[in-house]
Formats: structure tokens, sequence, C-alpha cells
């Protein structure tokens, strides 16, 4: 596995470290350097010095053909292009790109050694490393990640961020159900080769559900649950993964199979234990209103007004949830379009989405394919008034679209 370690704590003329980041991808992908997968991005603090601004780190893997010398050449060349100045050393930077690992190769060459010399010595290096390989085992001194992070100086920290850039992220949906409403099982045999090809697409994010959640949909045993789910999340570890579920004991067997992101349809109320699973876990929790059940939401729901009474749902769910130790820049917020709302419900939900920005969370908005949006057709023939009603929903402040249709999706927010 080749890896490259990126960081900045200036945002030069990007705006944002996060941007240079990604336009230091961009310019690797343009030197027809292939990135297979990417972790997420990490707050640093500056070391081996201080009062500088933190750091915003990531690493990704890379699949290229180019010698360990010719890549790092590269990367300089990058550097320089993007404009960073080698005025004095450990001083802030626009970019600083390293090659970390390169397969299995060990280098001790005066102008370049690999593995990278001091990298056992970085949180922010072990932490992303092990976003994308849990598995990976040093070269030289044979030590598994798990070790290595465990010997990291106490000093060092590094803090993962959610969502707090400006970008639209894309949630791929993956039902790995018989009785989808959208797709009626249609990935139900092969639903890791749909996950491929909605990050090949350029989904961000892939929504893992193995119980239906459609209108009148029984529950589901936690043993199918699990057999449904688990084989897919382990096949696409390194990848951001969210796990929807309302059950406790799935939610463990996904954190524990390297899930990113849990999702509940219930906001943590429909089983008691999984507000502690959710305090223990570290990644993104979303909560989702919805009014009654999957087997009753659609029977005549009601509300006084239907923002204002969610809004007050979410703010009850969120402040249970902080008292309940998961801090608050880890939560997501989802009005549940569809779930216990009328045709009227749903389009007032979405004329006053950018209310719930007062919220003080990400907000993710699923609208895809769902009835309200074309009761007289068939789901599939619904796309092109779901892309209409995501790009609304952005406008207004959604941060993560739940979508079935990814290519166009993108295609329609120009991301």
């Amino acid at each position: 596995m080749i890896v490259i370690a990126l960081g900045a704590n200036l945002p030069g003329r990007y705006g944002s470290a996060e941007n240079a980041l990604r336009a230091a991808k961009a310019q690797l992908q343009r030197h027809g350097i292939d990135i297979l997968k990417s972790s997420r991005i990490f707050k640093t603090a500056p070391v081996p010095v201080s009062g500088q601004p933190w750091y915003s780190n990531a690493v990704i893997s890379v699949n290229t053909a180019l010698s360990p010398h010719d890549l790092i050449a590269v990367l300089q060349a990058i550097e320089n292009d993007m404009g960073r100045v080698r005025a004095e050393k450990n001083a802030p930077r626009i970019i600083d790109l390293d090659v970390i690992a390169y397969n299995d190769v060990v280098l001790n060459d005066a102008d370049l050694v690999i593995p990278h010399p001091r990298m056992q010595d970085r949180a922010f290096v072990l932490q992303p490393l092990n976003d994308i390989a849990p598995g990976w085992l040093h070269p030289v001194s044979k030590k598994p990640l798990k070790t290595l992070l465990a010997s990291l100086p106490h000093d060092q920290v590094a803090i993962p961020q959610w969502f707090t850039d400006q970008n639209i992220y894309l949630m791929g949906i993956l039902n790995v159900t018989p009785d989808s409403f959208s797709d009626g099982g249609r990935h139900y045999a092969d639903p890791l080769s749909h996950a491929r090809h909605m990050l090949a697409q350029g989904a961000d994010i892939i929504d893992i559900g193995g119980e239906s959640t459609r209108p009148g949909a029984a529950p589901l045993s936690l043993a199918d649950e699990q057999a449904r789910v688990l084989p897919v999340l382990n096949a696409l570890q390194g990848h951001v993964t969210s796990i929807d579920t309302r059950n406790a004991a799935t939610m463990r067997a996904a954190i524990k199979a390297g899930v990113t992101m849990l999702n509940d349809v219930t906001a943590l109320t429909h089983d008691p234990e999984s507000l502690a699973v959710a305090a223990s876990f570290d990644g993104p929790v979303c909560l989702m209103h919805m009014q009654g059940t999957p087997e009753t939401m659609q029977k005549n729901p009601v509300y006084k007004d239907v923002v204002e009474d969610i809004y007050a749902w979410l703010e009850a769910r969120i402040e249970v949830c902080i008292n309940a130790g998961i801090d608050k820049g880890r939560l997501v917020a989802d009005p549940g379009f569809g779930f216990g709302k009328t045709r009227d419900h749903n389009l007032a939900l979405l004329e006053g989405f950018e209310g719930f920005q007062g919220l003080g969370v990400t907000l993710l908005a699923g609208l895809s394919r769902k009835t309200f949006l074309g009761p007289d057709k068939k789901p599939a023939e619904r796309v092109e008034a779901s892309v209409a009603a995501a790009m609304t929903a952005a406008q207004k402040g959604a941060r993560i679209l739940r979508v079935h249709d990814v290519a166009e999706t993108r295609l329609g927010l120009c991301l």
C-alpha cells in the first residue's frame, strides 16, 4: 500500500486548510496518481513547535507506477505550485505532502527515507492511517498499527472533524433488503457491487440498512439484520460508512466492523441501550424524527405546526444526547421527510428547512424518491424531482443529502 500524508495550517488562496488538502488531492489525480482511499480530516496541534494555527491532516492510499523518488518529486512540484514557501524549518505551510509508506519498500537514502522515520511518533499520521488501513503493519518494526497508536505520546491529540467545511456530502443509500420502497430489493443479492458503483459516482458516505423502514414494514430480527449488513460493512472498511439501524446490538456490531457513522430513524429512542452505545462511539450520530413506527407512521399523522413541532422534538433529543456525553459536534439532525408526514407536512418541512439551522448541528435531508415528490409516479420515475428537492434543501442549509441517484444529484448540484 502506497500512503501519502497531507497537512496544512494556512489557507493561502484556497480559503481554508481543508480546501488546500482537497486541492492537493485534485492535483495528484491530474498527475495520474489514483486515490484509492481517503481518511477523515483531523485537527492536530503543530509539532514540534507551538504558537501556530492547528493543522488539518489526512492520509490517502494511492495507486501509481511512479517510483518512490519520482513520486516525491511530483509531491514537491505540487507543493511549489500550490505556493508552499520553504523559508524556515517547521514554519506554517499552505500544504505539506509526504510519502509515508510505499508498499513494503524500505529506503534510507540521503534525500528519501521510507517508511517515514517519524511517523510512529505522530498522531496526525497514525490516526488518519487507522481510518483507511487499521490492519497496517510497519515494514521495519513489524509492529501493527494498533500497537503504534497505543505508544503515542500522551500530549499528541488528533481530533477527527465531521462536516466542518462548507461542502455538501452525498450519502448513497444501500438497502440490503428485499422489500425497499425505492428499488424493490434490486440490490439485495449483490449490495457490495452497488456500493462500489455509488462510490465511483462520487458518494461520500454509504448508508447501509438491513431493516426496511418503508411505510407498513414489519420489524426484522437482529440476527437477520446483522447477517445482511455486516458483510458489506466489513468489505467497505476504509470508506466512510453509515449504519441505518434502530437497534443497539446492530450498532455495536457495526462499530466493531469499522462503521463511521450511526443513523437511527428513531433518534436513539427505540432501543434503551442505543444512547449509551452512541455515547461510547467517536463518530457522527444522526438523529431522525419519525412520528409513530414504520408500521403506523402514515396512519393520519397530525402536527400543530410541523416545522415547530419537529424542531422542538429534535432540540430535546440533542439535549438528551449532550447530557449522555455525546459531543454536540458529532450530532446530525434529520427532520425525517416521509416518516409520519403527509404530503403537505413534507412540503412545509422543505419550505421551512432553513429554520433547522438553529439547532446548531449538521443537517441531513433524505428526500430521495419520496412519494410526495410524485404520488402518481413509480419511485424510479422521481429522480428529477428528487434532485430538485435536494438542491432546495442544500440551499436551505442541508450539508448531507441522502440519495439513491448519486451521479444525477452530483450533476444537479454541480459538485
